[in-house]
């Protein structure tokens, strides 16, 4: 195993929200959402699951070891880990990589995470609804995206299962299909404006 790699340890019963993405690169918004999402859906932790690529996304991504340094340099609170869970199950799509985590540890809770800029384009993601139907979906808003999220594809399909945002905290733990869209002020930052100013090169991930 190489050295920046490490395994992921869960106990039976954890409320767990998974962060997916390829943290290309990963930045304090990611951090908010994360604190955020401890706090208003009641998860023991968050992972961030680093991606070795993005299917919608036409350019390969920095390398694996990079982007995961980076990840871990940015965190500093004990309920937050970074996990290159995706690589080492060789899981393509998200709902490959659900399905692979609950085989792993089937007694977990766990909670697939997104900013409402995800939502607004979910309906394009690989078998989005049969993600629906798999884990809860916790939706934290991210700012001028909220009008786009809420009439968006998916939450018109799924309006009967979304909870409200004062039932946030119950969104773990319950039948599927659920979710949860919660308002909050976030961070206006994005990776590919990142990588736009020229603040993080391009290395791309050929090997991992």
């Amino acid at each position: 195993m190489a050295k920046w790699q490490e395994n992921l340890h869960l106990a039976p019963g954890m409320r767990v929200g998974i962060l997916g993405g390829s943290f290309d690169p990963p930045h304090a918004g990611h951090v908010h959402l994360s604190l955020e999402a401890l706090k208003r859906f009641d998860l023991d932790l968050v992972v961030w699951l680093v991606s070795p690529g993005n299917p919608l996304k036409p350019n390969p991504p920095a390398k694996m070891q990079r982007r995961i340094a980076a990840a871990r340099s940015l965190i500093t609170h004990p309920r937050i880990r970074v996990s290159d869970f995706e690589m080492r199950h060789r899981t393509r799509f998200t709902h490959e990589t659900l399905q692979a985590l609950q085989t792993e540890w089937p007694a977990c809770h766990f909670v697939w995470l997104m900013g409402a800029d995800n939502l607004s384009q979910f309906h394009r993601w690989d078998n989005w609804r049969g993600i629906m139907q798999t884990v809860p979906v916790g939706v934290l808003a991210r700012p001028g995206l909220r009008i786009a999220a809420r009439n968006s594809v998916a939450s018109r399909v799924f309006r009967a299962s979304r909870l409200s945002g004062k039932q946030s905290r119950l969104l773990p733990i319950g039948p599927v299909p659920r979710w949860c869209f919660v308002n909050m002020p976030m961070r206006d930052i994005s990776s590919s404006e990142i990588r736009n100013s020229g603040a993080w090169s391009r290395e791309p991930d050929t090997k991992s």
